[in-house]
């Protein structure tokens, strides 16, 4: 008698479950552009950017620009102004790589005065 409620308990959950995964719930679905900007994207705006396409699950291939304020443009790929952006912010990020690697570790700290010995 007490097996009964149990099955009712499990076959409920896994409905419940079934359900879920059908609505998207608890997927790892990107969130995806549906059309490309017409407008220019200024070049001191931008931050970064990631590519977009059929390998990341999005029908559309695209970049998609961040901003300084965490917006998010879409662009397309084969448009010269993107992709003379994204050479920009590879180099800029290039450059700040190489100025973060060269500086030092230990805080700079003054020599001190040798004393003058007398004789």
């Amino acid at each position: 008698m007490a097996l009964r409620p149990f099955l009712l308990l499990l076959l409920l959950l896994a409905t419940t479950l079934f359900i879920t995964q059908a609505q998207g719930i608890g997927s790892s679905a990107s969130d995806c552009c549906l059309k490309h900007s017409q407008k220019a994207i200024p070049s001191g705006v931008v931050t970064s950017y990631r590519l977009q396409g059929p390998e990341s699950g999005c029908l559309l291939s695209a970049v998609v620009f961040t901003t300084k304020r965490n917006r998010k443009i879409c662009a397309s790929p084969t448009d010269n102004a993107v992709q003379k952006l994204m050479q920009h912010l590879d180099k800029k990020a290039k450059s700040d790589k190489i100025k973060k690697r060269g500086q030092t570790l230990r805080p700079r700290v003054k020599p001190k005065k040798q004393r003058r010995q007398r004789v």
